[in-house]
């Protein structure tokens, strides 16, 4: 049996220090993320994770009738995929995570309105991050939009969903790109083209959003607020990316700095020659699309 808890015990205060720096909000979410992953490690012996919820965060702290101050860490862009709760993804308790979720984490004026009110209004935030995840639908929708026009057609009528198709769609282009640049033009014959495809498209779709957060928060960011990205693997539930060429474990974890103008092309040339890739491309695809 595995267990995950939120526990409020009101003989014991929680005082879990909050980040103080980008960095150690980075960390805090990179071990919460592998405690998550690690939990079925021991899948025959019974583990558990227990959260500690304070009473304020709950709202029954020393003032009865008073709404909790909101206090997460941070700001996370992530897609409505129900496979991907960021709370419990990272571990994380009540009031830690300011969750901005919408399908393929594209960046509509509504997300960008969100994240705007978490670095204006919450002083406690440490890091704006943007969190894609394996094989995602929408990304999928883009991607077969992409490889065959006329499947765009069923979309002429859906204008809610054309929006986040019509969005994705430079990443397709871009990662169509750097996988044809990257392993010839008959890549598209290869058993896996679609799959690698779209995770290819996943990581450059989540970079390019965080590289924009970027842009639109510069003036506010260093050592106290950082961008970064990552994807979850739906399979290891690893945030993280890709690993470069030559690495002993194909999916490097963790967040990542927002790639900026000046290395993006470095770190598309390297995600498209990434083992994880290389392996998509010659392995039949899964149903794990939405």
């Amino acid at each position: 049996m595995i267990e995950i808890t939120w526990r409020f015990d009101p003989a014991r205060h929680v005082d879990e220090q909050p980040p103080s720096t980008a960095d150690e909000a980075a960390d805090r979410l990179r071990a919460g993320n592998r405690g998550f992953a690690g939990l079925t490690s021991s899948i025959d012996a019974n583990s558990s994770h227990v959260l500690p919820v304070s009473a304020d965060d709950l709202g029954l702290g020393a003032v009865p009738g008073v709404a909790p101050k909101q206090s997460p860490f941070a700001a996370i862009l992530g897609c409505a995929d129900a496979r991907v709760p960021l709370e419990l993804v990272f571990l994380q308790s009540a009031n830690s995570i300011f969750a901005v979720r919408v399908a393929g984490n594209v960046l509509g004026a509504e997300c960008v309105g969100s994240l705007d009110y978490a670095v204006n209004q919450l002083p406690s935030l440490r890091l704006l991050a943007v969190v894609g995840h394996t094989g995602c639908g929408a990304v999928g929708a883009a991607v077969d939009a992409y490889l065959d026009p006329t499947a765009y057609l069923a979309l002429s009528a859906n204008l809610p969903m054309r929006a986040i198709v019509d969005a994705i769609i430079p990443a397709v282009r871009g990662a169509a790109r750097a996988l044809r640049l990257a392993h010839g033009t008959d890549v598209v014959q290869r058993a896996g083209y679609r799959t690698a495809l779209v995770d290819t498209c996943v990581v450059i779709n989540s970079a390019v959003a965080a590289n924009a957060i970027h842009r639109m928060f510069a003036h506010q960011l260093g050592e106290a607020l950082s961008v970064a990205l990552g994807v979850y693997d739906l399979v290891s539930r690893r945030v993280g990316l890709p690993a470069p060429p030559g690495s002993a474990d194909p999916w490097q974890p963790g967040l990542v700095a927002a790639p900026l103008e000046s290395a993006f092309r470095d770190f598309v040339g390297v995600l498209v020659e990434s083992p994880f890739l290389r392996t998509l491309l010659d392995t039949a695809p899964p149903s794990i699309d939405n």
